[in-house]
């Protein structure tokens, strides 16, 4: 029930099915501060800080626009044309595929699988395969945000409530008894 958890086995799982060195899952808040939960490169878990989306790169079209992406050919170019970085310090991909992850009408997210070694290293079966479990996966991870956003709900919650329970109690005590002494020594 981790949420990094999931993360984690969707793109190992991902990492498997398809031929590719280099697997993301970014991830969007409600102010559009990306988070990178999971980079993992040629079997290296890499980090990127959160920051700003912004409006460059593969991943700021494809949330911009909301439709997947695939380049299999003059990967450098079209980097340029978008302005692209590379993420976690890996390698320049060669190939790679980028879905947005849509929760209602907002894409709240990108998952992307990168070639760092050929070109045309996708095939169209890949890229509907992606754009299928990327359906999935927002499901699967905006479920797995509100458990977690409501299990810390509920924590602070049960604190709020203990605290409370200790302030009645030194209510009822100084009720019962209006000794100044009395009073001092439960309050401490």
């Amino acid at each position: 029930l981790d949420i990094q958890a999931i993360f984690d086995l969707v793109g190992d799982k991902v990492r498997e099915t398809f031929n590719a060195q280099a697997v993301g899952i970014l991830t969007l808040d409600r102010d559009n501060i990306a988070s990178f939960p999971y980079i993992i490169e040629n079997g290296v878990r890499q980090y990127e800080p959160p920051s700003p989306l912004g409006d460059k790169g593969f991943s700021a079209y494809v949330v911009r626009t909301r439709k997947p992406l695939i380049i299999n050919e003059q990967m450098p170019a079209r980097a340029i044309e978008v302005g692209s970085t590379i993420v976690g310090g890996g390698k320049a991909a060669q190939s790679g595929i980028w879905v947005p992850l849509i929760v209602g009408d907002e894409a709240r997210g990108v998952i992307s699988i990168q070639n760092v070694d050929r070109e045309h290293a996708f095939s169209d079966t890949d890229f509907r395969l992606l754009i299928t479990l990327a359906g999935s996966l927002s499901v699967a991870f905006e479920n797995a945000r509100l458990f977690d956003q409501t299990q810390r709900l509920l924590k602070e919650t049960e604190q709020r409530a203990a605290e409370l329970s200790v302030i009645n109690r030194i209510q009822e005590g100084m009720a019962a008894a209006l000794d100044f002494q009395a009073i001092v020594d439960l309050v401490g």
